[in-house]
């Protein structure tokens, strides 16, 4: 019996440095595919900043440890220290959606990224970091699929 191969994206820290334009465009691509996207929030600084994406989020939900429904397949949780693993409900959340495969996607370099990458890995996913190129990459197939 095969067992269902499920991937998700987890986004750390919003969409901010060089490879903001490509990260967004493989966030699109797992919501029209319909796969799981999870937005992994500093809710310090979300806080102060003033964008539409930014006031749909319930930051006290989030600081109290909640899982913040945005769409269909999409959700936030608080990014409280380390990575997006680390004191939030994220593993638990991917384990529920029988999630196998996480990519990781966030500014490059970054400690958090790089903590949840670890993370991840840790708690036995396979794990993918989402530069330029396997954004670009996996956009396509992702969107011809």
């Amino acid at each position: 019996m095969l067992v269902p191969y499920v991937i998700a994206y987890v986004t750390i820290d919003g969409d901010t440095g060089a490879t903001a334009g490509a990260l967004r465009g493989l966030e699109a691509a797992f919501h029209s595919a319909g796969l799981p996207v999870v937005h992994a929030v500093d809710t310090a600084l979300a806080a102060g900043e003033a964008s539409a994406s930014a006031s749909e989020l319930d930051l006290e939900l989030l600081d109290a440890g909640g899982v913040q429904t945005l769409g269909p397949a999409e959700m936030a949780v608080a990014l409280a220290t380390g990575g997006a693993f680390d004191a939030t409900p994220l593993d638990a959340i991917l384990r529920g959606l029988s999630v196998h495969t996480v990519v990781v996607g966030g500014p490059l370099p970054s400690p958090r990224v790089s903590a949840s990458v670890t993370g991840a890995e840790l708690r036995g996913y396979r794990v993918l970091l989402a530069t330029d190129e396997l954004a670009v990459t996996l956009g396509a197939f992702l969107r011809a699929a």
